[in-house]
C-alpha cells in the first residue's frame, strides 16, 4: 500500500518542480530580464515530459532548435576564424 502512495507522491513532486521551473523559465525569457530562461524551459519540459505527452513534444522541439542554434554559431565562428587566419 505504501508503494503506490510513494510513486504518486514522487509524481506530484516532479509535476510541481517542473511547473515551477516552467513559470520561472517563462519569466526569465522575457526580454530585458537577465537569466537562463531558455535553459530552464528545456529543463522543465524534460521533467514534465515524464508525465505529459504535450511536454514531451515541446521538449523534443526545443532541444532540436537549441542544437540548430548551437550548430549555426559553431559554423559561423569556424568560418570567421578561417577568413581571418
Amino acid at each position: 500500500m505504501l508503494r503506490p502512495a510513494g510513486l504518486l507522491l514522487w509524481r506530484l513532486c516532479r509535476i510541481i518542480c517542473g511547473s515551477v521551473l516552467l513559470v520561472l523559465g517563462l519569466f526569465l525569457s522575457i526580454p530585458g530580464v537577465p537569466g537562463p530562461g531558455i535553459v530552464l524551459l528545456i529543463l522543465s519540459f524534460g521533467i514534465l515530459s515524464r508525465d505529459f505527452p504535450w511536454a514531451e513534444k515541446l521538449h523534443t522541439r526545443l532541444k532540436q532548435r537549441w542544437h540548430t542554434i548551437l550548430n549555426r554559431r559553431k559554423n559561423t565562428t569556424t568560418r570567421g576564424e578561417d577568413n581571418h587566419g
